[in-house]
C-alpha cells in the first residue's frame, strides 16, 4: 500500500496517520495526488478536509464517495 510503503511501520486501517507522526503535510499533497492518478478521481478544494485523510478507513470512504458521484 502506498501510505504503508511511505511509512516504513505496520499500522492499522484506523490509525490517525498525521496525528500519530507518521506523515506529514508534505505528504497530504503527494498521497493527494496519488489518489487522484490511481482512483481516476478529481480533489477539489472542498476536498481538503483532513477529516478525509487522517486514517487509511477515512480514505477509502472518501475515494468511494467520490467514485460514486462520478
Amino acid at each position: 500500500m502506498y501510505i504503508q510503503d511511505h511509512v516504513g511501520i505496520e499500522f492499522n486501517d484506523d490509525t490517525e496517520i498525521f496525528e500519530e507522526g507518521l506523515v506529514n503535510s508534505l505528504f497530504a499533497i503527494q498521497l493527494m495526488t496519488f489518489l487522484e492518478k490511481e482512483f481516476a478521481i478529481k480533489v477539489t478544494m472542498d476536498d481538503l478536509d483532513m477529516d478525509n485523510y487522517k486514517s487509511v478507513n477515512s480514505i477509502g470512504n472518501f475515494i468511494r464517495n467520490k467514485q460514486m458521484v462520478r
